[in-house]
């Protein structure tokens, strides 16, 4: 199941259960994570989210991918292709 599949009424319970749990670990910095499909690293078929502490540069959740420019006009354009799906 992805997240896309999931209710409305269904996800809004979840993202104030993630924000309790990240409260209570304390944490300054975190992420939280939610991952659809096996390419993108979902190993169990349902939905899930991971808080994910960043109490420094090297613990925690890195993130890198390669970045990409992209001009205005084409930001503009995806916004609307975007708005007009939803």
């Amino acid at each position: 199941m992805k997240l896309t599949e999931i209710p409305d009424d269904e996800l809004a319970e979840a993202m104030p259960v993630a924000k309790k749990i990240a409260s209570a670990l304390g944490a300054q910095d975190y992420n939280i994570l939610q991952n659809n499909g096996r390419i993108a690293h979902q190993v169990v078929d349902h939905v899930h989210f991971h808080v994910i502490p960043k109490p420094d540069e090297q613990q925690g959740l890195g993130i890198s991918w390669p970045q990409q420019k992209v001009e205005m006009d084409e930001l503009k354009q995806l916004h609307e292709q975007l708005k007009s799906k939803m």
